[in-house]
């Protein structure tokens, strides 16, 4: 039987689209005088921060830029100074794109009325999730242990050490057991290296990278082709299974318990 589920937050349980990141990343390498695209930003989204930064930094456009501008490529006081940039920004911005998606409430109650476990891990630091997990607990979610990579000595996604954190507190030693759901291929890359199995979410995802606005203005067939591009993305890491809405998670509980049940 599934025992716990393990949620990312940012585009797969709140902030629909994953804006927060994207608005505060942008923002603080505009400080430094660097423009960013949003595909630029979201390739990696799903890391923990710092590796994030690093990673776009290490962009031949982005390193381009920084020539241009400093007549250098960026060093690590570059980096940390980028950093504390977008902390300063992502806590303010968080306080505003803390909103449940569609779903999360009736699949949370969901997995507390049959017991399974709920966790989440997260490319935030233990002082944004601060200010998420406590707005989301006033709108009645409330994973029973949020993990960051600063519990995990800092290995953040795709290490499988937070996973591998919680399945110890919860006492659970068959990874097959665990369901990690996220937005993004670092989340799948994550859950695959844990051994869990793994669940991608379509609709509101930093993959589609759309607001909750800009996909309801959508018509149908342009909705369709915008979810089917983002199973794509998911099928090509080879993700267990690839649902639209956060709810479509009950029915593959239900179908891997039946499987289990069947396998005994």
């Amino acid at each position: 039987m599934i025992e716990a589920v393990i949620f990312d937050w940012a585009g797969t349980t709140v902030d629909y689209g994953s804006l927060a990141p994207v608005i505060a990343f942008k923002k603080a390498f505009k400080d430094v005088g660097i423009e960013l695209t949003d595909s630029e930003i979201r390739q990696d989204m799903g890391m923990a921060k710092w590796d994030h930064i690093g990673k776009i930094l290490n962009m031949n456009d982005v390193k381009d830029q920084w020539k241009h501008e400093y007549g250098s490529l960026p060093t690590n006081d570059d980096r940390k100074r980028i950093y504390l940039g977008f902390q300063k920004s992502l806590i303010k911005y968080l306080r505003d794109y803390t909103e449940l998606k569609s779903g999360v409430l009736k699949t949370f109650n969901y997995l507390k009325e049959y017991g399974i476990k709920v966790a989440t891990t997260t490319g935030y630091t233990n002082e944004m999730m601060r200010i998420v997990e406590k707005k989301a607990s006033e709108n009645g979610y409330a994973p029973e242990l949020v993990v960051t990579s600063e519990d995990v000595h800092d290995q953040g996604r795709p290490s499988p050490a937070m996973i591998q954190y919680i399945m110890e507190k919860f006492n659970i030693d068959d990874p097959q057991k665990v369901i990690k759901v996220g937005d993004t291929l670092v989340d799948i890359e994550e859950g695959h290296n844990a051994g869990v199995k793994t669940v991608g979410i379509v609709e509101g995802s930093s993959l589609m990278g759309l607001s909750q606005v800009e996909f309801d203005e959508l018509d149908d067939e342009q909705q369709l082709v915008k979810r089917n591009e983002v199973k794509r993305k998911f099928e090509l890491v080879n993700t267990d299974f690839i649902i639209d809405n956060i709810y479509d998670l009950v029915q593959i509980i239900e179908y891997l318990n039946e499987a289990m049940d069947k396998k005994w």
